[in-house]
């Protein structure tokens, strides 16, 4: 199995059945509905789609519900308009459908924080505009001149370098979408531009008001949640590089060190981290990566990405099948070569949280075991396991189709479902019957086993076996 996951944004350019059951059987491993575009009904028909063909494929699919977060963008308005350089162009604060003064921008309260000569950038800052004037208070209009011209569709975001948007992080609209989310049945609720761990707070009371245990992840993209780098990463589940924003906030040479720097934080926390934006760019025109986005995509993965993100590329480009297609050929051609990366020695610093999972991930290595299973219930177990990047199989066994969606993020991590029995060893008897059936173990296999006692998967974490598996996958000794 590929040390790096795939995600892959799901738009209108493969959100049809056809497109859906193939790229699950080509190597997605999660789905990301983006809720800055797009209505919640088609939302709610993207995710029946997914869970069709999951179903259909017998693969887990992890679905990724990422909100819109303070971000702001341009408003609503139909087709692209043409930014020439050296023109001006209004941005009318305040105005959330087209207009025919200039661009519409939902927040009015950007006006307000806007001066005299202030860089503005659209698009990921491919459309660059400078403040010409203080904008006029009364119809909240900011005249830009266009340094760097381009065509502008709808919804595209707005960067104010150097600039904090005075948004909550989880406002009434990502309220909105997170309950829609959760009602669906999400695995993964990315939260935006995060800036400090409060940012993170509402999402989790509102998931915990729900009963469930979705997974948060933190989107890195702005300045000063590289100052609050190690809390952020503390109170989250998962971590995102959202490199788009994050290059347009601070130096673009500044960002393969920032991603290094995040990357190596969640190494140590054991926490997985996804890189993402503009990993295969070149795609959204073109059926080839260029050789830079090749090596792009392989680095994080060798730095320790646990996962990789398509975005444009799979929802609107012209090849998103390709697109898909060739994040998995990178992914598992980089594999090949760091198989035997050791863990990182730094996850030593939180031996008190992982204890069980290191013993059983190193009593692995010196009997040379061929298989690993991890009971679990929600998937923090099969996590911390999978923090130390054992190099034989994983199994997550578990009692909840959920868990087994949630390990979609965890490389090297295969998931079943099988009933709780009420001894531990009759549950992993029942798991190693399902592998054998599966073609997963073989006679004389063996296998070490981290489960709860009495309970095995409900119970807390605090056994490690060693199973001997005999003919018919049965378990000949359990040690």
């Amino acid at each position: 199995m590929s040390r790096a996951r795939v995600i892959a944004t799901i738009g209108p350019a493969c959100d049809n059945d056809e497109m859906i059951q193939t790229m699950i059987e080509e190597g997605l491993d999660i789905a990301r509905l983006n809720y800055s575009h797009g209505d919640f009904p088609s939302k709610k028909i993207t995710y029946d789609r997914l869970r069709k063909f999951e179903e259909k494929t017998k693969k887990h699919i992890g679905i990724l519900a990422d909100l819109p977060g303070p971000k702001l963008r341009l408003g609503r308005f139909d087709g692209a308009i043409p930014l020439i350089e050296g023109e001006t162009v209004n941005l009318c604060c305040g105005v959330e459908e087209g207009t025919d003064n200039g661009l519409p921008v939902p927040w009015g309260g950007l006006s307000k924080d806007l001066r005299d000569g202030d860089p503005i950038l659209l698009a990921d800052g491919l459309v660059r505009l400078e403040v010409l004037s203080s904008p006029q208070k009364e119809d909240q209009v900011v005249s830009c001149k266009i340094i760097d011209g381009g065509k502008i569709t709808q919804r595209k975001g707005i960067n104010v370098p150097g600039t904090l948007v005075n948004l909550p992080a989880v406002g009434p609209y990502d309220k909105k979408c997170l309950s829609h989310a959760l009602e669906l049945g999400v695995d993964f609720v990315a939260v935006s531009y995060v800036r400090t761990p409060e940012d993170l707070l509402p999402a989790r009371e509102m998931i915990k008001e729900a009963g469930v245990h979705t997974w948060i992840i933190a989107k890195i993209e702005h300045p000063s949640a590289l100052n609050h780098l190690e809390e952020i990463v503390a109170l989250s589940d998962v971590i995102m590089v959202a490199r788009g924003d994050l290059g347009v906030e601070i130096p673009l040479e500044q960002v393969p060190a920032a991603q290094e720097r995040v990357i190596l934080t969640c190494l140590q926390r054991g926490v997985p981290v996804i890189v993402a934006t503009q990993m295969l760019e070149s795609m959204v025109e073109n059926p080839r990566p260029t050789r830079a986005e090749v090596s792009d995509v392989a680095t994080a993965i060798r730095q320790g990405a646990n996962a990789v993100m398509l975005s444009g590329e799979t929802a609107g480009g012209n090849y998103p099948l390709e697109s898909l297609k060739t994040m998995v050929k990178i992914s598992n051609e980089v594999t090949k070569a760091i198989s035997d990366l050791p863990p990182p020695p730094a996850l030593a610093e939180f031996l008190s949280t992982r204890a069980i999972a290191q013993s059983a991930v190193q009593l692995a290595k010196e009997i040379e075991a061929d298989h690993v299973i991890v009971a679990t219930e929600h998937a923090n177990a099969a996590k911390l396991v999978a923090a130390f990047r054992p190099n034989i199989p994983v199994t997550a066994m578990t009692n909840r189709i959920r868990a087994c969606r949630r390990t979609s993020i965890l490389p090297g991590i295969n998931a079943i479902v099988v009933e709780q029995q009420n001894r531990s060893r009759d549950t992993i008897a029942l798991a190693t019957s399902k592998l054998w059936k599966e073609g997963h173990l073989n006679a004389g296999d063996k296998v070490v086993s981290i489960s709860g006692s009495p309970e095995a998967i409900t119970g807390q974490t605090s056994t490690i076996r060693v199973l001997d598996i005999g003919e018919d996958g049965r378990v000949d000794s359990l040690n």
